[in-house]
């Protein structure tokens, strides 16, 4: 009878089993700012699914500045870091969420700035685009600004020129400028060509703005007079030809 065959030894293996706990809780996203109107939030959304390019759901977070820009805000490097540490988890994120997004919105909103804002109001105004379409005649806007405030040089204006043909914010063919177009292309401007951003006006810029609003209520003031003082003048000169039997009473 052969002898039996020792048994094998089966080895242990050990599990290091970690104690996990409960899985974490899902992100509790926040509602929208109560600030915003819907119109609000449909513009702030089509805006954000524009920069969201792989449709995730996120949009990277260089693309905030422009962003902001995009809505009338000039965002400074510091305020921006600040939205950064204010709204995302960590120093880590490259991406920003939609709630995120809106958050700093309203963050922006309360600080205020409006520099873009108000130099596009200032030049709407100096244009005389009353019908907001954006544009207004070159040559009536450079004669503005060399009359009133503290008058820019021709140099000055040479540099304008110059910038507003390459960036093709102004059309020399009807002389019309976009201006809209063109103090976006100064707030994106490279710092390897343009240390400085052009002078606009040699005036705070919120104050030009308030000028310029101001100038345009006492032009359209005096207007609405002169239209007045002509109705004026036209109804005493009909009850005149009535009086004398020339025209019908009412």
């Amino acid at each position: 009878m052969p002898p039996k065959k020792p048994k094998e030894k089966k080895e242990k293996i050990k599990v290091n089993l970690k104690m996990t706990g409960p899985p974490p809780k899902p992100k509790k996203i926040p509602p929208p700012p109560s600030i915003f109107t819907n119109d609000d939030l449909i513009r702030y959304k089509e805006l954000y699914k524009m920069f969201d390019e792989d449709n995730i759901d996120k949009v990277p977070i260089a693309l905030i500045p422009t962003m902001l820009r995009k809505l009338g805000f000039n965002p400074k490097t510091a305020e921006v870091n600040q939205l950064f540490t204010m709204f995302l988890e960590d120093e880590f994120v490259d991406t920003v969420e939609y709630h995120e997004w809106l958050q700093m919105i309203e963050a922006k909103m309360r600080w205020g700035d409006d520099f873009e804002l108000a130099i596009t109001r200032a030049i709407k105004a100096l244009g005389h685009d009353d019908e907001e379409t954006g544009f207004v005649p070159f040559e009536l806007f450079r004669d503005e600004l060399m009359k009133w405030g503290e008058p820019l040089t021709e140099i000055e204006f040479m540099d304008w020129i110059k910038l507003a043909i390459k960036d093709r914010s102004y059309n020399q063919e009807d002389g019309m400028f976009c201006y809209g177009k063109f103090v976006e292309n100064m707030n994106n401007k490279d710092e390897r060509f343009f240390k400085e951003p052009i002078n606009y006006f040699k005036l705070d810029q919120k104050t030009l703005a308030a000028m310029a609003i101001q100038k345009a209520q006492e032009e359209k003031e005096e207007q609405e007079r002169k239209a007045a003082e002509k109705a004026a003048r036209e109804e005493a000169k009909r009850q005149r030809l009535i009086a004398e039997g020339l025209l019908p009473p009412d």
